[in-house]
């Protein structure tokens, strides 16, 4: 048998292509664009419009200095550009919205050129980068311009306190967050207070219901990472008498969802077999959950999705890389998942 050595993306249906992909990710992300606009304002509108051009224009002028410098003449229509498959618009979009409402344009901006320059363009362009773009070019504003972004700076003084950083120290565990935000509002993300994407739990699972008819990403990765924080939460739910408020609350506020559906299912930068994205999954949650527990940031999905990225070549290394669940590697996996449980519910109340 031949085996085909291509990059990725790595494409499991023989009639996929990118363009596809990255269209229909376009049309699901279009709900949260029409609410973070209708909800935050016309600032919403040029924090989206400015992500998706600084990394557009900083792709656009790489490739022409590249072709400048192989002796190329100028053309317009760069062949190396790729707006025309929408990755990096699409990779524009979700940098955007997970940005809050008040971060300076120029932030934006400055976040939108590193982000696609150092995680994608010194890579060797699409499907050779190891981190999401979208997630190196947040944690990078994060912390370069932490002030200038962070929930207390802006979201909280202009608008209240995300259910999420309500969380966060030692208040995590005071009280109900549902007596501030009740669960519809976490749900629908009407008047709650957080980044441009991440607020409308309903409008998120709208997106990911029309890309899992689309089959355009694996349902078991948002599954998996959703369902990870919620195993966890409830672990320390039952440890400390919490509530149900407190596992609710991991699930509907904040990134989690957001990052699940349309970060996490990133296909150039996740392992390329169903268990090895299943462990990935995984790993997501544990680390996102433990940021969000232990510290001293509300929030957690971007530092764990490139955190995770790194580990996804040692996911798909030759020597154990499996298509399939054997009964010995869902055994072993069955009882990571239960130790992990039962440390973090200890854990939680010695800290």
């Amino acid at each position: 048998m031949e085996i085909v050595q291509k990059s990725a993306p790595h494409l499991r249906k023989p009639n996929a292509n990118v363009v596809r992909m990255m269209s229909d990710v376009a049309i699901a992300l279009s709900p949260l664009v029409i609410f973070a606009i209708v909800q935050h304002g016309m600032q919403a509108f040029w924090i989206l419009l400015v992500s998706v051009l600084s990394m557009v224009g900083t792709e656009y002028v790489y490739y022409q200095i590249i072709d400048k410098m192989n002796g190329e003449k100028f053309r317009i229509n760069n062949k190396s550009f790729t707006i025309y498959n929408f990755s990096v618009v699409v990779s524009g979009l979700i940098y955007g919205l997970t940005l809050g409402d008040t971060v300076p344009l120029v932030v934006v901006a400055i976040g939108g050129i590193i982000g696609v320059f150092l995680a994608k363009l010194i890579f060797g362009g699409m499907g050779q980068n190891i981190f999401n773009i979208a997630a190196f070019a947040r944690v990078f504003v994060v912390l370069a311009f932490g002030g200038a972004i962070a929930y207390e700076a802006f979201i909280d003084a202009d608008a209240g306190a995300t259910a999420l950083g309500m969380l966060a120290g030692e208040a995590r565990l005071d009280g109900p967050i549902n007596d501030t935000y009740s669960y519809w509002t976490m749900f629908s993300g009407i008047g709650l207070p957080g980044s441009l994407g991440e607020t409308s739990a309903l409008l998120i699972l709208v997106g990911g219901l029309y890309l899992f008819l689309r089959k355009s990403f694996d349902i078991f990765v948002p599954l998996t990472y959703v369902g990870t924080v919620f195993l966890l939460s409830l672990g320390v739910m039952v440890s400390t008498d919490a509530g149900w408020w407190f596992p609710a609350t991991h699930v509907l506020a904040g990134g989690l969802m957001f990052a699940a559906v349309y970060m996490a299912t990133d296909p150039i930068t996740i392992p390329t077999t169903r268990p090895g994205r299943i462990y990935f999954a995984f790993g997501l949650g544990v680390v996102t959950f433990i940021i969000r527990l232990f510290g001293n940031l509300p929030e957690g999905v971007v530092f764990a999705i490139l955190i995770m990225n790194m580990f996804v070549p040692a996911i798909d290394y030759h020597k154990w890389a499996r298509n399939k669940f054997t009964v010995k590697s869902a055994t072993i996996f069955s009882l990571v998942v239960i130790v992990t449980i039962i440390l973090t519910a200890v854990g939680v109340n010695y800290v």
